[in-house]
C-alpha cells in the first residue's frame, strides 16, 4: 500500500491503545502527583522528607511528557521512551524507597503508559520482557510457597516459641519480598500484554491471570496482612505467658488459608501459562499449519531517506548481510515492521530487477495512526523489518492502459509505466493531487513522458470529468486506479462496461459495514476443529483462537496478508483485495472482514 493501514494484530492488538490514550493517562498521572504533593499522606511514608519533592518530580516528568507528545508528536522515540523510563523509575523509587503506598499503586498507571509509548515490541525486547515476567513469577510462587509452608508450621507446631518466630518471619516476608515479587510479576505481565498480540483480554487465560494477580493484591492489602500481624501479636503474647498454639484465634487460620489460597492461585496461573500460551489448542499443543505461519521477516536497514515532495519521503531499504531480496513485480507492496512494532504497507517502486534494495514512498498522514509520522523521523542506518512482497494489484495483459492516480497512489504505477514504456505499449496517466509541490514524482513523469501524462493539481485545475473520460473508454482498455476512497468510488461509478477496472485502496471501503452479519461455523480442516463464528466476531479472530500464527496485517481487508484457501462452502467476500470480476471466487477468502454464505465454511487451516 502507498499509505498506512492498521498495525499488526491489533486485535490486541486489542489492548494496544493509540498515543492519545497515553497522553490522557499522563495527564491523569500529573493530576495525581500534584494532589499527592499538596495533600497530607494517607499512609505514613518511610522517608517523609523526600515524599513531597519526589511527587513534584513525578508531576514535572508526567506533565512534561504529556506536553511534549501534544506539541511535538514526532519527537524521536528514544527521547519519549527515555522520559517514560525515567517516570517509571522515579515512581518505583517513590513507592519502595521513600515508602509511599500511593506511589506503589500508581505504578499500575505509569507502566501501562510506558507500554503504550513503546508499542508492539520487536522479538528481542519481547523475549527479554517475557524472561523478566517468568523470573518474577517464579520468585513470587517460590516466596508464596515458602510463606504458606511457614503458616502451616506456625499453626500446627506444639511449641508456641517456634510459632512466634515463624509469624515474625512471615510478617517480614510479607512486608519485604512479597510486595516486590507481586508488583514485578503484575507489572511485567501488564507490559507484556500491552506490547504484544496477547493483549489483556483477548485470550481468557491472560484475563484470568490478570484477575488472579489483582485479587491476591487486594486480599493482601484488604485483610491478610492485618490477620498476620494479629496472629503474630497473639503468638508473642502467648509465648510470654506460657500459652500454647491451641489458644491462637481465628487470625491464624485466616493467615493460613489466605496464604495457602494465594499460593494455589499462583500455581493455577502458572499452569494456565504452560497450558495455553499465545493461543494453544485445548490439547495444549500449538497447531501449525504447514507453511501458513506467515511470511518470514527480513532484517533490513534504511540506507537512504530523502524528501521527494511536500510531506513525502522516499526510503531505500537494503537487506542486512549478503542476503538478496525476494523478487517482485509491478503492483507489489511490502510490510514495514517499524522500530515501534507498528506494521504498515507500502507499494514498491523502482526496478524489479534490482535484488539488493527496495524503494518505497511514504506520505505523512497528520491524522493517521502514527506509522507514517514515525517513518518520517527515521534516518539512514535505522534497522527495520520487511515482510513480503505481496501483489494484489498486478499488471495484466491489455491492448491499452489508463492509469488514474490520486496523491501518493502514483507509487505502484511507476514500475508499471516503466515496464509498459519499454515494451512499447499504449498507456496514459491522469494524476490528481492537492498541489503540484505535494505530487511526488510529478516533474520526472512529465519530463520523461510529456505526451502521456496529465497533471491535475487541485489548486489550479478542476476535477477531471470522470464520466466523460470513462464512459467513452473503448473495449480492451485496462483502467487502473489507486488513491483516496473518494477517487476510487467516483471511478467505479463512472466506469463503462467495455473496460476492466483494477483498484488498490489505501484503506477499507464500507463494503463490509453495509452487510448484515449472521453466525456460522468454520471447519479448520488441518486442525480438525470446528469453531463457531458469532455475528459480532470476525472469522479471523475465531481462526486465531486455534492458530495464532495465521498471517495478518491490516485487518481491514486491504493488504491481502490473511488470504486463506477455501475447501468447501461459499465465501461472502467483503474485502477490497479481489477485483470486481473476481468476487464470485469460491477458492479463497480474506477472513479479517469476509464471512460465509450459509451455515458452514471449510478452510485449509
Amino acid at each position: 500500500m502507498s499509505v498506512q493501514t492498521r498495525p499488526l494484530p491489533n486485535h490486541a492488538r486489542t489492548p494496544h491503545l493509540p498515543p492519545r490514550s497515553a497522553r490522557i493517562m499522563l495527564a491523569g498521572c500529573t493530576l495525581l502527583a500534584v494532589a499527592a504533593a499538596m495533600l497530607p499522606s494517607v499512609f505514613p511514608p518511610g522517608m517523609p522528607a523526600a515524599r513531597v519533592p519526589m511527587w513534584c518530580l513525578l508531576a514535572v516528568l508526567s506533565g512534561g511528557l504529556a506536553a511534549l507528545l501534544t506539541v511535538r508528536p514526532a519527537t524521536p522515540r528514544a527521547v519519549v521512551l527515555g522520559l517514560g523510563w525515567l517516570l517509571v523509575t522515579a515512581t518505583v523509587l517513590q513507592a519502595f524507597v521513600v515508602g509511599d503506598l500511593t506511589a506503589m499503586f500508581s505504578t499500575w498507571l505509569v507502566v501501562p503508559i510506558l507500554a503504550l509509548l513503546a508499542g508492539q515490541l520487536p522479538p528481542k525486547p519481547r523475549k527479554a520482557l517475557v524472561a523478566a515476567h517468568v523470573i518474577a513469577s517464579a520468585c513470587w510462587v517460590g516466596i508464596a510457597l515458602t510463606v504458606a509452608a511457614m503458616s502451616m508450621v506456625a499453626m500446627t507446631t506444639g511449641d508456641i516459641g517456634t510459632s512466634r518466630v515463624t509469624y515474625e518471619l512471615m510478617a517480614i516476608f510479607d512486608l519485604t519480598l512479597l510486595p516486590w515479587a507481586n508488583f514485578a510479576t503484575f507489572l511485567t505481565g501488564l507490559a507484556l500484554g500491552l506490547t504484544t498480540s496477547w493483549g489483556l483480554f483477548r485470550y481468557y487465560w491472560v484475563a484470568v491471570k490478570l484477575t488472579i494477580a489483582v485479587g491476591i493484591l487486594f486480599v493482601a492489602f484488604g485483610f491478610l496482612h492485618d490477620a498476620l500481624e494479629h496472629a503474630a501479636a497473639e503468638a508473642e503474647h502467648l509465648a510470654a505467658v506460657g500459652g500454647t498454639t491451641a489458644e491462637l484465634s481465628a487470625a491464624a487460620e485466616v493467615a493460613f488459608w489466605g496464604f495457602g489460597g494465594s499460593m494455589l492461585s499462583l500455581v493455577a496461573a502458572v499452569l494456565l501459562s504452560l497450558y495455553k500460551p499465545g493461543g494453544k489448542t485445548r490439547h495444549g499443543r500449538r497447531v501449525l499449519t504447514g507453511g501458513r505461519g506467515g511470511q518470514p521477516r527480513i532484517h533490513a536497514t534504511i540506507v537512504d531517506t530523502r524528501p521527494i515532495a511536500e510531506g513525502t519521503v522516499a526510503l531505500t531499504l537494503a537487506p542486512d548481510g549478503a542476503a538478496t531480496l525476494p523478487d517482485w513485480a509491478p503492483g507489489a507492496h511490502i510490510d514495514l515492521v517499524l522500530p515501534s512494532g507498528l506494521v504498515r504497507q507500502y507499494s514498491l517502486y523502482g526496478d524489479p530487477a534490482e535484488t539488493g534494495a527496495y524503494r518505497v514512498a511514504v506520505l505523512r498522514e497528520p491524522d493517521g495512526r502514527g506509522g507514517s509520522a514515525e517513518i518520517h523521523t527515521l534516518r539512514a542506518g535505522t534497522r527495520i523489518g520487511i515482510r513480503g512482497p505481496r501483489n494484489n494489484f498486478p499488471l495484466v495483459e491489455a491492448g491499452t492502459y489508463l492509469f488514474i492516480a490520486g496523491g501518493i497512489g502514483i507509487t505502484p504505477f511507476l514500475p508499471m509505466i516503466d515496464q509498459l514504456h519499454r515494451s512499447g505499449a499504449d498507456w496514459r496517466l491522469i494524476y490528481r493531487g492537492r498541489s503540484l509541490p505535494t505530487m511526488a514524482f510529478a516533474t520526472a513523469l512529465t519530463q520523461q513522458y510529456p505526451d502521456r501524462v496529465t497533471l491535475l493539481p487541485a489548486d489550479t485545475h478542476p476535477r477531471p470529468d470522470l464520466d466523460d473520460l470513462l464512459r467513452n473508454t473503448s473495449e480492451g482498455v485496462a483502467v487502473y486506479c489507486c488513491g483516496p476512497e473518494r477517487l476510487i468510488s467516483a471511478v467505479e461509478s463512472a466506469m463503462g462496461t467495455p473496460a476492466t477496472l483494477h483498484t488498490e485502496r489505501f484503506a477499507a471501503s464500507n463494503r463490509a459495514a453495509e452487510r448484515t452479519n449472521t453466525p456460522f461455523e468454520a471447519e479448520l480442516r488441518r486442525s480438525g476443529v470446528v469453531v463457531p463464528v458469532p455475528a459480532n466476531r470476525t472469522l479471523l479472530s475465531a481462526i486465531q483462537d486455534i492458530d495464532p500464527t495465521v498471517d495478518l496485517s491490516c485487518e481491514d481487508g486491504v493488504c491481502g496478508s490473511c488470504a486463506t484457501r477455501v475447501l468447501a462452502g461459499t465465501p461472502d467476500h467483503r474485502d477490497d483485495v479481489l477485483q470486481a470480476d473476481e468476487r464470485d471466487r469460491v477458492d479463497i477468502i480474506y477472513p479479517c472482514v469476509s464471512r460465509a454464505r450459509g451455515e458452514r465454511i471449510v478452510l485449509d487451516v
